[in-house]
């Protein structure tokens, strides 16, 4: 538990220690708060981080950047939102513990909705170790052929810092493409690639400023040295 007033001193020392008094306000931040917006909860925590870190883009320590983000996720958990009718989501907790508290102390695993049909907790592990084992050749292939070529590729015909932006957009690509349960190459859409992950993009990679533009080109770069190098045709996946 933690006391508002707490919350904003922690924010001013932020601000005051990074020299952000011109650019930001504990007042601003609690505007940003109030006014949070997103398709879901989730898009909008993901945008508020990163227009919060956005504030820090010259920061390169990952423990630094860790003890920011924590900062600004408990003005988010404690200060109020328009959207929860003035109340902040530690607040919504309580009141809800209070009305169903066997809700909270139920240790029984929840069941979960895939494909729109509903399965046991059980069932849904199990699919997901099946379809790991189904994507292991598939993350073999990248893992130890494509990624190490494309890197060495990156490295003689790009400036660093432009070959690691590109670098970085194929790695997380990839590891999207496995999460959402992709079992090979050939089989990730079109759609996929040119609009769900570039805007997904937009709203999880916190410290990224690439636009969904520049994901498409850069994904475009990947998937011409997947076709130049291993003979694949990219042609269905709008390149």
């Amino acid at each position: 538990m933690k006391d508002r007033k707490v919350i904003e001193q922690e924010l001013q020392n932020l601000i005051n220690q990074y020299g952000l008094n011109k650019k930001l306000t504990v007042n601003k931040i609690k505007k940003m708060v109030w006014q949070e917006k997103g398709a879901s909860a989730m898009e909008a925590v993901n945008k508020y981080e990163k227009k919060c870190l956005s504030y820090f883009s010259g920061l390169e320590r990952i423990d630094d950047l860790n003890k920011i983000l924590q900062v600004f996720i408990d003005a988010w958990n404690y200060f109020p939102h328009q959207s929860l009718g003035g109340r902040s989501p530690e607040e919504v907790v309580k009141e809800e513990t209070k009305k169903q508290p066997e809700t909270f102390t139920n240790k029984a695993m929840p069941k979960v909705i895939v494909g729109g049909q509903e399965m046991e907790w059980e069932q849904y592990e199990a699919m997901l170790k099946e379809m790991e084992k189904q994507q292991e050749p598939f993350k073999r292939w990248v893992e130890t052929e494509v990624m190490p070529k494309y890197q060495k590729y990156l490295e003689t015909t790009l400036a660093k810092r432009t070959r690691e932006k590109h670098f970085e957009v194929a790695d997380i690509f990839f590891e999207r493409v496995w999460y959402v349960g992709f079992i090979n190459f050939c089989d990730i859409r079109k759609e996929f690639i040119q609009k769900e992950f570039p805007r997904w993009w937009q709203t999880h990679v916190l410290m990224s400023s690439l636009k969904e533009k520049e994901i498409v080109s850069s994904l475009q770069k990947l998937f011409e040295f997947i076709e130049f190098s291993f003979n694949e045709d990219i042609k269905k996946f709008g390149f």
